[in-house]
């Protein structure tokens, strides 16, 4: 599997495809940089549109609230001075209230707790209330709730603001309370058109308002938020899940800046960002569809234009390396290119031009085969001439010595003419095979030496191989003259037989190839064993090693004597096979 990914990815197509990728891949770097900058720019245009729909819909609170603080802010300045006259105090408040319609209190708070200003008409202690606490703990102007409020009777808003002395002491407060059903009077018209659920919240995040309720107010608020987190922030608009699990868009506004916020939200599904979101994913999916559209059409037109002709080309050179055979480009479809056409050209008359030189060639090895068989004939029946001639001149030796070395001298000629038989008879063409060729010179050799009826054994052994004459005539005298020596000096064996070897053996992983010649040891069987040897035999052997740029060596034990000769063959590559 490795192996074909490899050579997959190591094609033109693959190669050319990656050089355009990286070619396009800036392109698309730039495309997908100004989509981004693109929906960076919707995306602020969708939250400010979110943040006008939440201050349009907070506006009915906000001029509401904004009201009820100027009025706080009126009556902290001259309740103190006010309060000194109860009943005139308490008529002007009053007036106040009716004359706004939108508050259900309006009233000085003194130092102790005492409503000495206010609506009501009388004066009440409201000490016990949250806000007289928190305003004694921290005057400041304040947005607070009263669900259960004394004098309203009714869940308020609160808006405080603490009055202070010339010296800068505390000196009560004023409040003015907006019932919740006042609030969201006028805003459950606006709402119809455009469905929202607005939140207004103070600074220290307790809620103040809500058309959920004040019980409910959590369901509709981001889950894991606190509503502190969103004062002092600006404008915001973010997309959060609620308790309930729905997803909503969230947009924070300031009502009154440093008092009082609004945050509103809307159903996601119902403003469409469920789809927007797969739309503004759909310009980043653009540039990276369009990148890889353009390596696949790449890849495709390489594939039919480049590769394809390509490997036409490949096969038709394959069949004629194969079987000489040449094919045309008349059935190829598509059409290649001009291009692949002319190179098709050039290898149709590269290819015929072959031919046209092979046939040459062939003529001109044809007659040289002939030429060089008939100079092996020729030389092969000129050596057996001779041979004969020796042969006539052992018959009329009167000496053994005599007749030894004309023998000697036969057995040579012999084994040359049996080598200059073998390179004309062969086919291989100007080569021998060395396994038929010891064959030949063996049974020559034993035939040429045998005396009377002796009883010789011989083992022979031979790997097919291939020589070049250089190494074939040099091999063969090794044979004779080794041969030749073992039939000397061979002994007889218990059983009274001698026993010879003649191995040729090929090494399968190199290109050694090792001859031995083995005789036993024992009482000579030949007559001609017993004279003194001259050595020449030996020197013979090695100055032929030398030829075969061999080694030799001579292993002995008790009862056996063993040439070995070991060297390199020639290389070539054999073309017949083997038989």
């Amino acid at each position: 599997m490795m192996n074909k990914m490899a050579a997959q990815a190591d094609s033109l197509a693959v190669r050319v495809s990656l050089i355009l990728a990286l070619a396009l891949l800036p392109i698309g770097i730039i495309a997908i940089a100004q989509t981004m900058a693109l929906l960076k720019e919707s995306r602020a245009q969708n939250e400010a549109a979110l943040l006008a729909l939440t201050s349009e819909a907070a506006a009915v609170e906000e001029g509401m609230l904004r009201t009820a603080l100027g009025a706080t802010e009126a009556v902290a300045a001259l309740a103190p001075t006010l309060s000194q006259t109860p009943e005139l105090c308490h008529e002007l408040v009053g007036k106040l209230r009716d004359e706004e319609g939108s508050f259900s209190f309006v009233g000085y708070v003194s130092p102790e707790g005492k409503t000495t200003c206010s609506s009501a008409g009388s004066e009440v202690d409201v000490s016990d209330l949250p806000v007289f606490k928190q305003q004694m703990d921290d005057p400041r102007i304040r947005a607070t709730v009263n669900v259960n409020a004394p004098i309203s009777k009714t869940s308020v808003v609160i808006i405080s603001k603490p009055a202070f002395t010339e010296a800068g002491e505390f000196n009560g407060y004023a409040a003015v309370s907006l019932p919740h059903t006042r609030l969201f009077e006028k805003f459950e018209e606006l709402a119809s058109g455009r469905p929202v659920d607005l939140v207004t919240f103070n600074v220290d995040g307790e809620p103040l308002s809500s058309e959920r309720g004040l019980s409910h107010i959590a369901d509709g608020l981001p889950e894991g938020r606190d509503l502190r987190s969103f004062a002092f922030g600006g404008n915001r608009a973010f997309t959060a899940m609620t308790i309930n699990g729905e997803r909503r868009v969230f947009a924070v506004v300031p009502i009154i800046p440093d008092l009082i916020y609004g945050i509103g939200s809307w159903d996601a599904d119902d403003l469409g960002l469920t789809w927007k979101r797969i739309w503004t994913t759909a310009p980043l999916l653009f540039p990276v569809i369009m990148w890889l559209a353009s390596l696949t059409v790449a890849y495709v037109a390489i594939q039919r234009q480049v590769i394809r002709p390509t490997r036409n080309l490949r096969a038709r050179m394959l069949l004629f390396m194969r079987s000489r055979q040449f094919a045309t480009l008349e059935n190829v479809r598509p059409r290649p290119a001009r291009e692949f056409r002319e190179i098709d050209e050039t290898w149709a008359l590269m290819a015929k031009s072959i031919l046209h030189d092979e046939a040459e060639l062939e003529d001109t090895l044809h007659d040289k085969t002939v030429l060089l068989r008939e100079v092996h004939h020729r030389v092969k029946n000129n050596l057996q001439l001779i041979s004969s001639i020796v042969s006539m001149k052992i018959r009329r030796a009167k000496t053994d010595d005599a007749r030894r070395a004309l023998g000697d001298v036969q057995t040579r000629v012999m084994g040359l003419a049996t080598v200059h038989r073998n390179l004309y008879e062969t086919s291989l063409q100007g080569r021998v095979r060395a396994d038929e060729l010891l064959r030949s010179i063996v049974q020559n050799v034993l035939t040429a030496g045998r005396q009377g009826e002796a009883k010789i054994e011989v083992e022979e052994h031979f790997d097919r191989v291939v020589l070049y004459p250089d190494q074939a005539v040099p091999l063969s005298l090794v044979v004779s003259e080794a041969l030749s020596n073992a039939m000397k000096y061979a002994g007889c064996q218990k059983g009274g037989s001698v026993e010879m070897g003649v191995l040729l053996r090929k090494d399968p992983n190199s290109t050694k190839a090792v001859l031995e010649v083995t005789n036993s040891k024992g009482p000579l069987l030949l007559t001609l064993g017993a004279q003194d040897g001259t050595g020449l035999g030996n020197q013979l052997i090695g100055a032929f090693t030398s030829q075969l740029e061999g080694e030799n060596e001579v292993i002995e034990t008790d009862s056996r004597y063993t040439l070995r000769v070991s060297f390199d063959v020639a290389d070539f590559t054999e073309d017949e096979p083997e038989t």
